[in-house]
């Protein structure tokens, strides 16, 4: 695992990421997320953790410059949030649905490449009906269906 990459940020609003030496912008912070790359924004007057405002400062950038995926509603109901008692929870659940967003987000990407596997590969396509035949052919007898009523269930018992 890569140590975390620190970024100072200057009285003057640069950055600098002193891995590389250099001064970056925002649009080179942003692709450090894109990469998942670790990194921490630091103060250098302060020494203050200044990540969360430098990714909010992106977010916000993303929000103005493309398609907004914060509606103003969601927005409102964010910052209503804070002002609730449980505002711990609502942030561990969002974390929870991203989580499995992103997981189902993959799931679906996956299953796609299979499908386009499948499509290029007549062979492939020519074997589905017999498959189809192997996972519908009942493989043993069907079972008498019990009746969920007890009394009904003690008079087939006594049978």
């Amino acid at each position: 695992m890569q140590p975390v990459r620190i970024i100072k940020k200057y009285p003057n609003r640069r950055l600098y990421d002193t891995k590389l030496g250099v001064y970056i912008t925002l649009d080179e912070v942003k692709k450090l997320v894109l990469d998942r790359i670790a990194f921490q924004v630091i103060d250098v007057r302060t020494k203050k953790d200044l990540t969360q405002n430098t990714l909010l400062q992106i977010i916000t950038e993303q929000e103005t410059t493309s398609t907004p995926i914060f509606t103003n509603a969601l927005l409102q109901d964010f910052i209503r949030s804070y002002h609730e008692k449980s505002h711990h929870i609502f942030t561990g659940y969002l974390e929870q649905v991203m989580n499995l967003f992103l997981h189902q987000k993959e799931l679906l990407k996956n299953q796609w490449s299979l499908y386009q596997k499948l499509l290029a590969n007549p062979a492939l396509i020519q074997q589905i009906p017999q498959m189809q035949k192997l996972t519908t052919t009942p493989t043993s007898s069907p079972q008498k269906k019990q009746s969920s009523h007890p009394k009904k269930r003690l008079k087939n018992r006594n049978k």
